[in-house]
């Protein structure tokens, strides 16, 4: 039963738990409040599996609990461009896989470690390069008065032979992310080479129609 939680000997499951677990089970599909307290996933949790929907007092919970969960930071809404928008006009996905020259890397650390002047260098120094350009660059390119680029993420990759660094954005045309590669990403510092992806199908974040 969806009510209780199979794993603490009958103990009912929490308002918030339940919202957790409906999220979970949303995925792909990305939803604002309203869009939330109507999907599938909730109402299981509620074992309205027949297609019925909650009743108003559980409505009512769901909704208090979810207010909650948002107002501590347990949950977050984020502001974010539907790229297949016609306002927005960024409905392609890529990926730039960047590999970092680990060697020249320590090499100025051990320089700086001397005095210790200015940020220490890092990967975490590279990625906050990256950004800081993109901002710029983003701002002095834009595409017919539209931007051309917008990043999605920026992460550091541990455990991989091909790359440390994973940068994802949305973009207009191939050619904007070609650009932004190579007058962005590889200009900067300790870069020994970039791989850019084109993403074929995308599942969860940022493509807030699927599954709707």
């Amino acid at each position: 039963m969806r009510g209780k939680d199979e794993s603490g000997a009958g103990r009912s499951i929490g308002a918030a738990e339940r919202i957790l677990r409906a999220l979970a089970a949303e995925f792909p599909r990305l939803h604002d409040r309203q869009s939330f307290l109507d999907s599938v996933g909730l109402r299981a949790q509620y074992d309205k599996e027949d297609g019925g929907g909650l009743s108003d007092n559980e409505r009512q919970a769901a909704a208090r609990a979810l207010t909650r969960l948002i107002s501590d930071g347990a949950v977050a809404e984020t502001l974010w461009p539907s790229g297949d928008s016609d306002k927005v006009q960024l409905p392609e996905q890529g990926m730039i896989a960047v590999s970092v020259n680990l060697g020249s890397l320590r090499e100025e650390r051990l320089a700086w470690e001397v005095e210790r002047k200015g940020a220490e260098p890092s990967q975490e120094r590279i990625v906050s390069e990256i950004v800081d350009r993109s901002r710029v660059w983003i701002e002095q390119n834009m595409d017919g008065g539209k931007l051309p680029l917008l990043l999605v993420n920026a992460s550091i990759i541990h455990g991989s032979n091909a790359f440390d660094i994973l940068i994802s954005a949305q973009y207009r045309n191939p050619y904007n992310l070609l650009r932004y590669t190579r007058e962005v990403v590889q200009v900067v510092a300790h870069i020994a080479g970039t791989h850019t992806m084109l993403v074929a199908q995308s599942y969860g974040f940022p493509d807030f129609a699927a599954g709707r």
